[in-house]
């Protein structure tokens, strides 16, 4: 009977030890009673991770078809531009094709603890809108390479978060909802202002249920694309900075309103050269912005307005940017404005309808001797959305008012009532699209 005994403690407890390593997790108490042994197994709470890593984005698809050619984007017509018109086929006007450019990854990683209670963030978001790989002989077009959107460092308290890298400008408070519109909104060129810049960012939030949240940033300023004869950006050439503020008052999940400004200075003649006040030389953009959303449930309205001037580098006044040439011309003025009405008749299921407009100060535009007098899109949407997979169909409308017949020499003869039928470019797109958001 003893011998009995001894061998089941011993097959016991070889049965303890490879409970033990086999999971290591767990503490293992082996308890002898008079009459009976008691395993006990004490199971311990896992460690967190000290570093987390998350990865965010969707897959696209769009189909398009449209007979008119539109600004931007590295290829004559990948179905993802809004903007305005640039050029109508008269004849044999329909392109047709697919694209997947809006697809996108957003990388992110978040650590320890650091700096008295501040939670750190690394964020990298890329989507496909760069250039094609190679020439048209290496099947560039469907061999397109990743283009950064956002890259930054945070740093997250309670109430506060600061980050430094780059990030959407304060002025986009919101953009229209778009199954196709994500990269370049459809509000572009035509009532939505602002892009990416790299600088520092803070963000400041009070409240509960009703909140409000101040934002600054100080971030580099910027123009067109064009650089000095030392390779820099008539916007870095000033030797400021871009300055943004934003408040936004937020009543639960239901209504939104805010008010931004954004103030920058360029210098188009660049560093060494000192500047001509009569000549203008030196341009400042200058701009506010208002925005709200109204979200029931059902119904959702929604849109955002801008006035200043010198908008070309945030996209305003139809992506127009005073040319060098021009010396005598101290600023362009304008302003946008676009609105958006919702109607979700289900989870699933909701129409969607925008209009948007770009309207600088046609005189302005004359004096500058540039193209465009203003833009206006429309947009009609359905969407079905089952989870996160979403399908919609679009028909944007878009209106372009050009100059004709400017006179350089006498710029108060061209006046408004140049806009005619033959002074407007209208293009028409059809799209269908299929996001898997992740």
């Amino acid at each position: 009977m003893r011998i009995k005994a001894l061998f089941s403690l011993a097959a016991l407890g070889y049965a303890g030890l490879a409970l033990a390593q086999a999971t290591p997790a767990q503490n293992v108490v082996v308890e002898e009673r008079k009459s009976e042994t008691v395993t006990v197994v004490v199971k311990e709470t896992p460690k967190p991770p000290a570093f987390v890593f998350e990865l965010h984005g969707f897959t696209s698809l769009t189909m398009y078809m449209q007979d008119a050619q539109f600004a931007a984007g590295v290829a004559p017509a990948t179905g993802q531009q809004a903007l305005n018109t640039i050029k109508r086929w008269d004849t044999d006007k329909l392109v047709l094709g697919f694209d997947i450019r809006q697809t996108r990854l957003n990388f992110s990683v978040r650590g320890p603890e650091v700096l008295g209670g501040a939670t750190p963030k690394a964020v990298v978001e890329f989507d496909m809108f760069g250039p094609a790989a190679g020439d048209g002989g290496s099947f560039g077009d469907v061999s397109i390479l990743p283009r950064v959107r956002l890259a930054y460092a945070e740093l997250k308290w309670a109430s506060t978060t600061l980050q430094f890298g780059q990030q959407n400008m304060l002025t986009i408070g919101m953009i229209p909802q778009s199954l196709r519109g994500h990269a370049f909104p459809m509000s572009y060129a035509a009532g939505t202002v602002g892009w990416r810049q790299p600088g520092i960012f803070g963000y400041h939030t009070t409240g509960g249920d009703t909140r409000f949240e101040f934002a600054w940033a100080v971030m580099r300023s910027s123009w067109q694309n064009t650089v000095t004869a030392d390779n820099l950006n008539f916007g870095p050439a000033s030797g400021l900075p871009a300055f943004e503020a934003r408040g936004k008052l937020m009543f639960g999940k239901v209504f939104d309103v805010w008010m931004s400004g954004h103030w920058q200075q360029v210098d188009r003649n660049g560093p060494g050269v000192g500047a001509v006040a009569a000549n203008n030389t030196t341009l400042t953009t200058a701009l506010g912005t208002f925005g709200m959303k109204l979200d029931t449930g059902m119904l959702v309205l929604a849109g955002s307005a801008w006035w200043g001037k010198n908008a070309g580098p945030l996209l305003g006044n139809v992506v127009q940017f005073m040319p060098v040439t021009v010396l005598n011309v101290p600023q362009i003025f304008g302003y946008g404005a676009w609105g958006q009405l919702g109607l979700n008749f289900s989870k699933e299921f909701s129409i969607w309808y925008m209009y948007g407009i770009d309207h600088p100060v046609y005189e302005d535009i004359f004096a500058a001797g540039l193209n465009i007098m203003r833009n206006q899109n429309s947009v009609a949407m359905v969407r079905y959305q089952s989870g996160n997979f979403a399908m919609g169909a679009e028909w944007m409308y878009n209106r372009t008012t050009m100059a004709r017949g400017l006179n350089a020499s006498n710029p108060a003869a061209n006046t408004p009532a140049q806009i005619a039928a033959n002074n407007v470019l209208i293009g028409n797109q059809f799209s269908l699209s299929f996001n898997y958001y992740f």
